[in-house]
């Protein structure tokens, strides 16, 4: 069997990480030894490009958020990358037509591709068509929302891994195949400023998946790491954090 082992981490918004799970997942990452090291997007916050921002988060600079995203890059060095919604916000600005900003937002794509070129990650935009396939696992960012969207994610896209919901939880759907939709959580802080006021967030976990991919057969299969009660315990016999 041509076994290969990935883990899939995502979410990071930037300055907002939580340091213990990005230093959970180096240390599994070093002991699992995987072949797809896979970031699923939300490298950055950049809260002050979002649309409902309010005065104070428009008040913010980028500086602090970019270094943070760009210092995980360099420290995990993923080789395959998904871009999340929040990373687009500097895409989206950089095809603008509000002058000196769209000239910033610009330089700063420039240099986000530039670190993805110095750590020979691959990367794919933002897009509802954007899938990493490998075997008969796809992985998304991840485009649905609330209490459904993982059995929304697995009928859209069949067996996959995401992120985005910030939550870890999984589906399986009725089908003559297999098609199973698991959501990672998130490596970011679990109280957002923005999101303080919706109930949903309070089933946020942080946590990443390892798994193995048979690249004879295309069959799979994953476990969902999560923290409980400050705690993580690692499957597989590796090591218990």
């Amino acid at each position: 069997m041509g076994l290969k082992r990935f883990i899939f981490g995502s979410d990071l918004h930037g300055d907002m990480q939580d340091k213990k799970t990005v230093k959970v997942l180096c240390e599994v990452t070093k002991d699992f030894k995987p072949h797809y090291r896979i970031f699923g997007g939300d490298l950055m916050d950049l809260r002050p490009l979002r649309r409902g921002a309010d005065q104070e988060e428009r008040a913010e600079g980028l500086a602090q958020d970019w270094r943070a995203g760009i210092q995980f890059l360099n420290k995990w060095k993923p080789n395959k990358i998904l871009l999340g919604n929040h990373d687009k916000r500097i895409y989206d600005l950089s095809e603008s037509n509000r002058g000196i900003e769209t000239e910033y937002a610009y330089k700063g794509v420039k240099e986000l591709e530039k670190a993805f070129r110095a750590i020979r990650a691959d990367w794919l935009p933002y897009h509802k068509k954007s899938v990493l396939k490998i075997g008969n696992l796809s992985f998304v960012h991840g485009f649905f929302h609330g209490m459904n969207a993982t059995r929304q994610h697995a009928g859209v896209y069949g067996n996959c891994i995401f992120g985005h919901i910030h939550a870890v939880d999984s589906y399986s759907a009725p089908s003559i195949e297999r098609k199973i939709a698991m959501s990672a959580g998130c490596m970011c802080s679990l109280d957002m400023h923005y999101n303080s006021h919706m109930p949903n967030s309070l089933r946020h976990s942080h946590g990443f998946i390892m798994g193995t991919i048979n690249d004879k057969t295309g069959d799979w299969h994953a476990w969902q790491i999560s923290e409980v009660n400050g705690n993580w315990t690692i499957p597989t016999g590796i090591k218990t954090i």
